[in-house]
Order: structure tokens, then sequence, then C-alpha cells
């Protein structure tokens, strides 16, 4: 076994160097943190303006079919009419003919 003399310089500096790497690694973790809080609120704003959007989008959807579903409702009761009025000259006609006959 080599019996090696150690000097506290030595240790002085390795110990400022353990020091230096865990002032660092502190900073890492800080710059980390700060970045995963920026992170969940990005994810938060972005889950907001989802949720905006969605609600847009079913009020556009619902505006557009709403229009569209009373547009083809007048359509059809526009065509009703047409035939409840072709009918009741039918129903006149043939009440006409059978009080002639």
């Amino acid at each position: 076994m080599t019996t090696d003399n150690i000097s506290l310089d030595f240790l002085a500096k390795q110990s400022k160097l353990q020091i230096e790497e865990l002032r660092q690694l502190r900073k890492d973790m800080a710059d980390m943190m700060r970045l995963l809080n920026a992170t969940y609120d990005l994810t938060r704003r972005v889950e907001r303006r989802e949720t905006e959007l969605r609600d847009d989008i079913e009020l556009m959807i619902k505006m557009e079919l709403g229009g569209s579903l009373a547009n083809i409702q007048t359509t059809i009761d526009a065509s009703l009419s047409r035939i409840e009025q072709s009918v009741g000259d039918v129903a006149r006609r043939v009440d006409t003919l059978e009080s002639q006959g």
C-alpha cells in the first residue's frame, strides 16, 4: 500500500470545486422549475383557449344548422300549403261534381 500525502490546499480546491458544482446544480434546478412552471401555465392557457374555440365552433354549427333547418322548414311549409290548396281545389271539384250528379 502506498501512503500519499494529501495537502490541505488540495482538499480546499476539491471542496471549492464541489461547492461550485453544487451551485451550478441548484441554478440548473431553479431553471428547470421556472421552465416547468412556464410549461404548466402555457398548458393551462392552451386548454382554456381550446375550450373557448370549442364553444365558438359549437355556436357556429348551431347557427348554421338552425338557419338551414329554418330554410328547410319554410320550404316544406310552402310545399305543404300548395299541396293543401291543390287537395282543397280537388275536393271542391269533387263536391261540385257530386252535387251536380
